[in-house]
């Protein structure tokens, strides 16, 4: 390691000690601990984040529904209503499928990592929930097995709705929907119905499913306790453009608040028992980009960090080894000055 240099006419010579090796050590102990992050840093692209007017306001997109809900098909109904009062479609528009609502081993294992996954707990979760998703590759839940006994007991509503870009709401109510000219829609039921409208969403999206992407609902299981429940869900949806080198995706994000309450008048508790999905469009858009760093600007901070440390270990180097020097030095001239005073 080198301390100092100096020249006596033609000769140089370099002292050597343990405290240049030191700061040697670390300067490169430095170097590479920062060359490291800076390289990590490179080759992580990073997302960038802008906002603006939604400019396809005006544009109508589906609502893909996937949901089981536990009664029977022919006691319920379902409808989209926008905030105009126009009514946009719902059992009519929805293919409907007798099914067990007890789910299958394969279903509850697939629907443990789905939610390990959502919430960042699955190390490895990709790979895992890729195995068992087969032919539903965007995350939806795999069907019953065909060998599955379970009393077919529950009702499946699937398929696709177009709406405009206005607040509306989804609901599924008992009693069979019908169509009043001029008057929207009604629910029919007739006799005494035992209401159970625990339920599982198994894709809920607003626009086309994006594969790999995770949407808030997706998987929720929820049980009614008694007959008459309410479960209540507020959707903000957000338009969102994703940017990156390989291509372009539209998506519609959104996030959701829940209210779940039991439906009681006589203790104050009006309304109707069912299933309630309120949604809202933002006026703005969300743009995420995928930026990678420009590699000439890597290089110059590579060479910024190296010729740094090297000037900075070089320059504590020369102070401390001064400073030691000259106290050296002191303590030498007072002891001299000991003696002769004895």
């Amino acid at each position: 390691a080198v301390v100092s240099t100096q020249s006596t006419g033609d000769q140089s010579y370099v002292t050597t000690n343990s405290f240049g090796g030191l700061v040697t050590l670390l300067c490169w102990a430095g170097i590479s601990l920062l060359l490291y992050s800076e390289i990590m840093d490179f080759l992580a692209p990073k997302m960038q984040y802008r906002y603006t007017v939604d400019k396809e306001a005006e544009k109508s997109l589906d609502i893909n529904i996937d949901m089981t809900i536990a009664m029977k098909c022919s006691l319920i109904g379902a409808d989209v209503l926008d905030i105009w009062g126009q009514d946009l479609g719902g059992t009519d528009s929805l293919k409907e499928e007798l099914v067990p609502f007890e789910l299958s081993e394969n279903q509850k294992h697939f629907l443990k990592l789905q939610k390990e996954q959502k919430t960042g707990g699955l190390n490895g979760g990709a790979a895992a929930l890729h195995d068992l998703m087969g032919d539903y590759g965007v995350h939806l839940v795999p069907r019953q097995d065909s060998g599955n006994e379970a009393p077919k007991d529950a009702c499946r509503l699937y398929g696709k709705i177009p709406v405009s870009k206005v607040k509306g709401n989804f609901h599924i109510l008992s009693g069979r929907s019908v169509k009043l000219p001029g008057m929207g829609h009604a629910h029919l039921q007739f006799g005494e119905v035992h209401r159970n409208f625990s339920h599982r969403i198994d894709g809920l999206t607003f626009g086309d499913r994006v594969g790999g992407m995770h949407y808030a609902l997706d998987g929720e299981h929820r049980i009614a306790p008694i007959s008459d429940y309410c479960f209540q869900y507020f959707i903000q949806i957000v338009p969102t453009l994703y940017l990156t080198d390989a291509v372009n995706v539209q998506t519609y994000q959104y996030t959701v608040q829940e209210q779940i309450r039991a439906v009681d008048h006589k203790a104050g508790s009006p309304g109707t028992a069912g299933i309630l999905i309120k949604y809202e469009f933002s006026p703005i858009a969300a743009i995420v980009e995928k930026k990678q760093k420009n590699l000439s600007i890597f290089l110059a901070r590579l060479l910024g960090i190296i010729g740094g440390i090297i000037s900075t270990s070089g320059l504590i180097n020369l102070v401390i080894t001064e400073a030691f020097d000259w106290l050296c030095c002191f303590k030498k001239t007072e002891s001299v000055k000991t003696e002769d005073v004895k």
